[in-house]
C-alpha cells in the first residue's frame, strides 16, 4: 500500500509539474496588461481640464505645431502649417473629443485669406495622427470630410508631444 501511494503520488507530482511545451515562452514582461486594472485606455485623449497638450512634427523644412486645451469638453487653441515653398496656414482651432480622436474645426489664414476646415486627430500611443481624407465645401465655405469612415489616420502627419513654451513661440 505505502508503495501504491508513492508511485501515485509521483505519477500526480510528475502530471502537474509537466506543462505543454509548444516553443513560446512566457514572459511577465511581454504580457497583455488586464484591462480592468487600467484607469485610462493609453490611447483615449485626456480631457484633463486646463492643461495645454503641445504637439509638433518637422519633415526636412516643413513643419507643423498644434497647441490646444479642454475645457468644459471643448476644445481650443492654435495649429500652424509652416511649410517651405508651399504655402503655410496658421489660426485658431475649436472643437471637441470623441474616445481617441480630436475632432476640430480649423480657422486659418493663408496667404491673406481666410479659410475654415474640418480635421480629425488620432490618438495612437501618445502621438497625434492627422485624418486625410477628401473634403467637400458646405454652403457656408467650410471645407469638411466626405465621408468620416474614409479618413486615412497612416498617410497623415504625425505629431509628437513637445513642450508648450517652445510651440508658443512658433505659434506667434
Amino acid at each position: 500500500m505505502k508503495k501504491s501511494f508513492l508511485i501515485l503520488s509521483g505519477t500526480l507530482f510528475l502530471i502537474t509539474s509537466c506543462s505543454k511545451n509548444d516553443g513560446k515562452q512566457t514572459n511577465v514582461e511581454n504580457r497583455k496588461p488586464d484591462t480592468l486594472a487600467i484607469a485610462e485606455d493609453p490611447n483615449q485623449i485626456s480631457e484633463n481640464e486646463n492643461v495645454e497638450n503641445c504637439y509638433m512634427n518637422v519633415i526636412g523644412k516643413d513643419s507643423m505645431f498644434l497647441s490646444y486645451k479642454i475645457a468644459n469638453g471643448n476644445v481650443s487653441g492654435k495649429l500652424k502649417y509652416k511649410n517651405f515653398e508651399k504655402d503655410s496656414s496658421s489660426g485658431d482651432i475649436s472643437g471637441t473629443v470623441s474616445g481617441d480622436t480630436l475632432k476640430i474645426n480649423y480657422k486659418f489664414s493663408s496667404e491673406g485669406s481666410m479659410s475654415e476646415r474640418e480635421i480629425y486627430f488620432l490618438q495612437d500611443s501618445g502621438v497625434l495622427l492627422e485624418g486625410i481624407g477628401k473634403y467637400a465645401e458646405t454652403s457656408t465655405n467650410k471645407a469638411v470630410y466626405e465621408s468620416t469612415k474614409s479618413i486615412n489616420f497612416t498617410k497623415g502627419q504625425r505629431l509628437n508631444p513637445a513642450d508648450c513654451k517652445m510651440i508658443s513661440e512658433k505659434l506667434k
